[in-house]
């Protein structure tokens, strides 16, 4: 494999400075891949040359886990799907059953299926033997078309190449995804104009930004930042006022966002010889538009469907709001005089902070993609997840999957009628769809004259079974979460 430098030459408009880009090791391109003629693609070849730069919510993960089954309905691939493009064509780092979830022990578990009684884990993986089993597309000798990372943090984007490196420090599918180790990886050093002038800004070589760049698309998803406020949300315990406007949170979300998005534009335009790229950006919708998050009055329904009356023991925390789901596990064995701790929930002012930062956080990448656009050097579209999710689906599709056996629902029914997976975060295949199609409308909002435009996929028609070909017993009462599962989901956030 060969080493590598690119000069990006400066372009009329062009955010991203003249400056050396050098790597070492594995070039990102294979010797024999003819993108590295770097042909610049006309309006045409958008479906050829689509990338997608995200977290989990890009990558497919669903029921707790990133596996095949749910892969092939990341909004990505369906969009690529709408292109005409075949699995060769639109690239994802397919992982065979029962799939990556969270690291638990030495073992890594899968993804999560109900059986009747409840929620459980489908299966588990010797930490050591991932490698050598799970990992379907490994070898692929160039990048992934399909970039996201579950986990990836904002600045993830441009500076995490392995687990070591990641926000978490531990975060084990920049190793499987990125694969720094197969390419190599070197700081780089390059920059854009601010308004006070040169802003330097040092990425490696081997992140999700740069495999984007030197793919080239001439169309790019990024849909980031939906974890900077996740993150301390599904801790229980939020920093207050973490995400306040000119707090250190926001001026580094605002300063990674800019980065991001100005380098993501004059890197694509520069690699495909000056042609203006199309980038479609998401924003961050609301933790409490997921069922993860369980109003206090629905958890303590719950609670009285188990055990005839609401906790005994209340919560620790006084003006509880929401109750995160992992703390149905916990009420299944604990002492019912015991409080519900304050890491299950979270109270008015906990709530108010993950409110304020979604709130401000999606103001800042409203500001950088007008900023951009008025550049003139990229086109950029923003889809608005926050308001697809609490506006744009009704109260059922947001209900868990749980919930609506529990109230009568055969499981078919169920399946069918939320956008949620069994981890309460992540959508389904249903979900899925309907994202795509909200990208897919963005598309067709800037689709250039005479360009067709891209059909809609029917979300209702793609398939979702929560039981995974499983036999179900069902149980008598309200179906639970197992120990095993909670944690599991516990960990995909850790």
């Amino acid at each position: 494999m060969k080493n590598d430098s690119k000069l990006m030459k400066t372009l009329p408009g062009l955010l991203l400075l003249g400056t050396l880009l050098s790597f070492g090791g594995c070039s990102l391109e294979a010797p024999d891949d003819p993108s590295t003629q770097i042909n610049a693609p006309g309006t045409e070849d958008a479906g050829a040359r689509f990338v997608s730069v995200g977290n989990s919510l890009t990558a497919g993960f669903m029921d707790g886990g990133l596996m095949q089954t749910g892969q092939m309905y990341s909004f990505p691939n369906l969009i690529a799907t709408q292109f005409g493009l075949s699995q060769t064509q639109f690239t994802q780092p397919w992982i065979k059953t029962p799939g990556i979830g969270g690291l638990v022990g030495a073992n890594v578990i899968g993804v999560l299926h109900f059986d009747g009684s409840g929620i459980t884990v489908l299966g588990t993986t010797p930490a050591t033997q991932v490698q050598s089993t799970l990992l379907l597309a490994a070898t692929q000798p160039t990048q992934y078309h399909n970039l996201g990372v579950p986990g990836a943090t904002l600045h993830d984007g441009m500076n995490a190449h392995n687990s070591a490196t990641s926000a978490s420090g531990a975060n084990p599918f920049f190793d499987f995804i990125n694969r720094a180790t197969f390419f190599g990886n070197a700081p780089v050093s390059a920059g854009y104009p601010g308004p006070g002038g040169f802003v330097p800004v040092t990425f490696q070589s081997a992140s999700q930004f740069y495999q984007a760049v030197a793919k080239g698309g001439a169309l790019t998803t990024l849909w980031l930042g939906n974890n900077d406020v996740l993150g301390p949300a599904t801790s229980g315990e939020p920093p207050l006022g973490f995400g306040n406007a000119g707090s250190p949170g926001h001026l580094a979300f605002a300063n990674d966002y800019t980065a991001m998005l100005a380098m993501l534009a004059g890197g694509l335009a520069q690699r495909n010889n000056g042609l203006k790229p199309t980038i479609l950006v998401a924003n961050i919708p609301s933790v409490t538009s997921t069922p993860y998050f369980v109003p206090q009055a629905t958890f303590s329904f719950y609670v009285t469907s188990q055990i005839g009356q609401p906790w005994p023991g209340g919560f620790e925390e006084a003006n509880v709001q929401y109750v995160r789901f992992p703390a149905l596990s916990w009420i299944a064995t604990a002492d019912p005089l015991t409080p519900i701790p304050a890491h299950f929930t979270l109270d008015t002012e906990e709530y108010a902070s993950v409110a304020t930062a979604t709130t401000v956080f999606n103001q800042t990448i409203t500001t950088v993609v007008n900023t951009i656009n008025g550049s003139g050097l990229a086109t950029v579209a923003l889809v608005d997840a926050n308001d697809l999710l609490a506006n744009e689906t009704t109260d059922q599709q947001r209900t868990h999957f749980l919930f609506l056996v529990g109230g009568g629902m055969s499981v078919a029914q169920a399946a069918a009628a939320t956008v949620f997976s069994l981890d309460g975060i992540h959508p389904n295949s249903h979900g899925y769809g309907i994202i795509a199609n909200a990208f897919i409308d963005k598309y067709n909002e800037i689709n250039p004259a005479g360009e067709p435009d891209l059909d809609h996929v029917d979300p209702a028609a793609l398939p979702w079974d929560p039981t995974y070909g499983q036999t179900v017993t069902k149980a008598a009462g309200m179906p639970g979460l197992d120990a095993q599962a909670a944690a599991a989901m516990d960990a995909i956030f850790r």
